[in-house]
């Protein structure tokens, strides 16, 4: 497989001529979004589905005529849902998939998908577009990842890839931070400049950010950037006004663990019932670990279910035989039996069936 990808590589050269396209006029400072715009769909829902939406609402297709439709004649019979396996030896193109490490199965189930793959050429449509992500920094054991989440990259302009990269380099994100936002959120790349910059504004307005802290937010979680704007809104509302932070952690909360405004709402809800009401930890104490925000439900009730019954709940620093939150959120339920709570697997399991 290594040598596979290192020939795909060497294939599509390894630098780009003539550096980037001039940079287009953009705005200085985060644009603030001046309508509402339909949300996009949820990533860990369906990656695909989340990307035809941002097509719909751009007005465009999902899914272009193919330039050359005489190359799809060798394949009368592809329909939504097949399987590659019968096509692969006599295609160069699922060939250099294959070399790259895209996950075909995963790709044969989406619909159209299968037919756009098919009717690409290597030379043609891929290898410019292969270079300029190797160029961009995204590492080539990741490729195969990257294009088996996003295959419809091959259908941008390569002319407008390269200014929403340069509308990232205008606005001081360093060469690190572009590779993470590109290869973490595969579809960032396929949105135009005007609507980043409306949502990079949006979270900059509405949670009072620095220039630097819009950076650091959107390279530490870039998926939250095109994310579902109602979604992030209807959390948002959650955290200050349901459960009573103030703007201030509100902001806090958004930069040490931006997931927490991609989780399903009422999971948000519940979890911080719990975990303020039923086992009062303070605002405070949430926010020196918000990961408890983000941990299974199930595993927050197990751990401190087992504490109180070894009567050890002790979340006091300042207290004797203290107990870090941490721990429940963190490490294997062996580690926090062994370690934290001081007992044993036996006893733990025994403790699990009472429940």
């Amino acid at each position: 497989m290594r040598s596979l990808l290192k020939n795909v590589i060497k294939i599509v050269g390894t630098a780009r001529s003539g550096g980037c396209l001039p940079q287009r006029h953009l705005c200085k400072n985060f644009a603030v979004p001046a309508t509402h715009h339909s949300a996009l769909q949820r990533y860990e829902d369906d990656l695909e589905n989340e990307f035809h939406q941002v097509l719909r609402e751009e007005r465009r297709s999902v899914l272009e005529p193919v330039t050359d439709p005489a190359s799809l004649e060798a394949y009368p019979n592809t329909k939504p849902a097949f399987n590659f396996a019968a096509y692969v030896n006599k295609s160069h193109t699922l060939q250099q998939f294959v070399a790259l490490g895209v996950e075909l199965h995963k790709l044969e189930k989406r619909k159209g998908i299968p037919q756009f793959v098919l009717g690409l050429d290597f030379e043609r449509d891929m290898k410019k577009h292969i270079r300029f992500l190797t160029d961009t920094g995204v590492p080539a054991e990741m490729l195969g990842e990257f294009l088996t989440k996003n295959p419809l990259i091959f259908k941008e302009d390569l002319g407008d890839l390269e200014t929403r990269l340069n509308y990232l380099q205008s606005k001081q994100f360093l060469p690190e931070e572009i590779t993470r936002i590109v290869t973490k959120n595969p579809f960032w790349l396929m949105i135009n400049t005007k609507r980043i910059d409306r949502r990079l504004g949006y979270f900059q307005k509405t949670f009072l950010l620095e220039g630097k802290e819009v950076r650091a937010l959107a390279t530490k979680q870039p998926r939250l950037i095109t994310y579902n704007l109602e979604h992030v809104r209807k959390n948002t509302f959650t955290v200050q006004e349901e459960m009573g932070f103030e703007k201030n952690e509100v902001k806090q909360l958004l930069l040490a663990k931006p997931r927490i405004w991609m989780i399903k709402t009422e999971a948000l809800q519940y979890r911080f019932d719990y975990i303020h009401r039923r086992m009062k930890i303070s605002h405070a104490d949430i926010l020196k670990t918000p990961d408890l925000l983000l941990t299974r439900d199930v595993r927050i009730k197990q751990r401190h279910g087992f504490l109180k019954f070894l009567g050890k709940v002790q979340y006091d620093p300042k207290k004797e035989l203290y107990i870090p939150l941490k721990s429940l959120a963190a490490g294997t339920d062996e580690e926090f039996v062994t370690e934290v709570a001081k007992s044993n697997m036996e006893c733990y399991n025994r403790f699990l069936k009472t429940l």
